[in-house]
């Protein structure tokens, strides 16, 4: 993995990019930090609606296991 990204970093470093000619204004970062705060709270509510289904979905594969293991 370490090395995949070294290779990709390298050739990403050897073909320079032209200069952007735009123009951002100070709105954008307040913008991009509104977006991953949202994204944030998002990740957070999907967490807390789901959470029963995860740790039943975790728990159902465990119990076979279990039992598999048994025989």
């Amino acid at each position: 993995m370490k090395r995949e990204f070294v290779l990709v970093l390298f050739f990403l470093l050897l073909f320079p990019v032209e200069r952007a000619r735009a123009y951002v204004d100070p709105g954008t970062g307040s913008y991009l930090v509104q977006v991953l705060i949202g994204l944030i709270f998002g990740a957070g509510y999907a967490l807390k609606v789901f959470w029963g289904r995860i740790i039943h979905f975790f728990k159902r594969n465990s119990k076979k296991r279990e039992s598999k293991q048994e025989k």
